[in-house]
């Protein structure tokens, strides 16, 4: 009778007999070079996530006039950027050597090519410049996040990031609100504003705080359906707490909306799916609304007072984008609304003092990179949200509760972005880094079919 070697391999990676595929392996531990390697990566990574809302950077050839009609103003360096090339240095002589196919987005490449390709006819060339090398740094981010997010425990690591920076600059901003002051830790500086009283944390302002929060709340909302991690659960109420207060205090109506928004895609899924259990729910439900009641007069004054002309200027900006886009249908260059608008704001019912490039984020891609640019940043946001949308047929209790979250703070996202630039360095890099998380999620979830090996004589 014939010998037969048979190997069964489950989804989990363990054999048939029950014996993990690490303790088989058992004599093949790491080196201690592997273990250096390990923590240089995770310390890397780690001051690469807790800086985008921190924005340790600088700006090369800044240009303040620039920058006061909301246009990218400089090419901007930051920590992020040194240790993104450590940690690409780390990853692509790997990379090289065990020859693995590089996974991305389609999408996002082809958007990210248009960005860059529109240097070449755009009004003001360098501004374009300044938009490509920050989505460029973006982009990269994104690329190693999808391919070197392999493992659970690496997804546990930067989801507790996130939480930790959702919690600390919502108790900086609580403080500033407080003291009615902006206070400097080092080169962070925590802004409150005397004259409209909105705080905007270490973001720069108050609008991009609100977007900042806007996709992080949902997470940490979602980490609560967890079954898997106490600590991640206990870390994540607190964030959510004062992530929550933190909104509030920005006083930004885009990101209540949007915020709501996703808070009611998770809370309905997670009631569909049965992670969302009576006491659970009622604790939100009281929290939520001791949340609304304490912070009644502000939201009722922002709400239902005088916002001096904003909504207005908002809607005399979007027309001008509607002028130059019939002018300019491939668009008038990545980061060059700003020069375009000048030559049309006399053609709309605008007044001087508000010009501002466009707050609305889908008019401002359609503007600056035309038609084929806007149907490639649609397609990328599409195909994440589908991707969210697939993990969330899977069984892991904590990857895809997290894969709800992030997807449904994409989907807040798209709400604020209808009355929102987003194009400041910590909106683009969370937005790329939470899209990242949910095509590696994706990937970690998949189910890999079992492989039979047989040997024969």
């Amino acid at each position: 009778m014939p010998n037969r070697t048979v190997q069964l391999t489950t989804v989990d990676g363990t054999f048939a007999d029950g014996e993990s595929t690490a303790e088989l392996l058992g004599s093949q531990l790491p080196s201690s070079n592997n273990i250096l390697a390990y923590w240089c990566r995770r310390i890397l990574l780690g001051i690469v996530v807790m800086e985008i809302p921190l924005q340790i950077d600088k700006y090369f050839l800044h240009d303040f006039d620039l920058a006061l009609t909301g246009a990218l103003s400089g090419f901007i360096v930051s920590i992020s950027t040194f240790c993104l090339i450590l940690l690409y240095a780390q990853w692509l002589p790997k990379l090289v050597i065990e020859s693995r196919p590089l996974r991305g987005n389609f999408a996002l490449t082809i958007y990210t090519a248009i960005v860059t390709a529109s240097t070449i006819w755009a009004l003001q060339p360098t501004l374009a410049l300044y938009e490509t090398f920050l989505l460029g740094q973006s982009f990269l981010l994104f690329i190693y996040i999808v391919n070197t997010v392999t493992e659970k425990n690496d997804v546990i690591f930067i989801v507790t990031c996130l939480a930790l920076c959702l919690a600390g600059e919502g108790l900086m901003m609580m403080l500033t609100q407080v003291l009615h002051r902006t206070l400097s830790l080092g080169p962070i500086y925590f802004d409150y504003n005397e004259i409209t009283n909105r705080v905007s944390g270490s973001l720069g302002a108050a609008n991009v705080a609100a977007s900042f929060f806007n996709l992080l709340i949902p997470l940490c909302c979602c980490l609560l359906f967890s079954t898997n991690s106490k600590r991640l659960r206990q870390l994540s109420a607190i964030a959510l707490l004062l992530g929550g207060l933190g909104l509030v205090l920005t006083l930004s109506r885009g990101g209540w909306i949007g915020t709501t928004f996703s808070i009611g895609i998770c809370v309905a899924i997670a009631l569909q799916k049965k992670w969302l259990s009576q006491t659970l729910f009622i604790k939100l439900s009281l929290g939520c609304g001791l949340l609304i009641i304490a912070c009644l007069p502000l939201l009722a004054e922002r709400i239902f007072g005088d916002d001096n002309g904003s909504a207005q200027s908002r809607i005399s900006l979007m027309q001008i984008s509607t002028l130059i886009i019939a002018d300019h249908p491939f668009g008038v260059g990545a980061n060059n609304w700003a020069v375009a608008g000048q030559h049309y704001a006399d053609r709309t019912n605008f007044r001087e003092e508000w010009f501002y490039t466009v707050h609305n984020k889908y008019l401002l891609v359609l503007t600056e990179v035309g038609i084929i640019g806007f149907l490639a940043f649609g397609a990328f946001i599409l195909t994440t949200i589908r991707s969210g949308w697939r993990i969330l047929g899977r069984s892991d209790r904590l990857l895809t509760p997290i894969a709800l979250g992030l997807t449904a703070g994409i989907c807040g996202q798209q709400i604020h972005m209808m009355g929102e630039i987003f194009n400041s360095r910590s909106q683009v890099q969370l937005l790329l880094l939470a899209a990242a998380l949910i095509f590696a999620i994706d990937n970690i979830t998949a189910p890999k079919s079992s492989s039979i090996e047989i040997e024969s004589p």
